[in-house]
């Protein structure tokens, strides 16, 4: 998945501060964390991307994507601690 901008307003920036992240987190994560991507089970429109930032944390970010202007409008992130995430992580990294 291609991304050229973050769509970030106060919202979204403050749902991932009440997890302790910021913008950079998950930036930085499309950007260094070779990051594994699947459609939202439930949600139209709406993806998950999981990966790792440099400081070694596993989030998890649940996103829409702008395709013609590959664009990402971050709904949440938050690093999951159901061990679901990172089998799931783990199996689509190693396919």
């Amino acid at each position: 998945m291609r991304v050229s901008t973050f769509e970030w307003n106060r919202a979204n920036v403050e749902k991932l501060e009440a997890h302790d992240l910021g913008p950079d987190d998950v930036e930085c994560l499309f950007a260094f964390g070779d990051p594994v991507f699947r459609r939202h089970a439930r949600i139209p429109g709406r993806f998950i991307a999981l990966g790792f930032v440099p400081d070694a944390r596993f989030l998890l970010v649940v996103f829409a994507y702008n395709k013609k202007r590959r664009a990402v409008r971050v709904v949440t992130a938050y690093e999951p601690t159901d061990p679901y995430w990172r089998m799931r992580y783990d199996t689509i990294h190693q396919a």
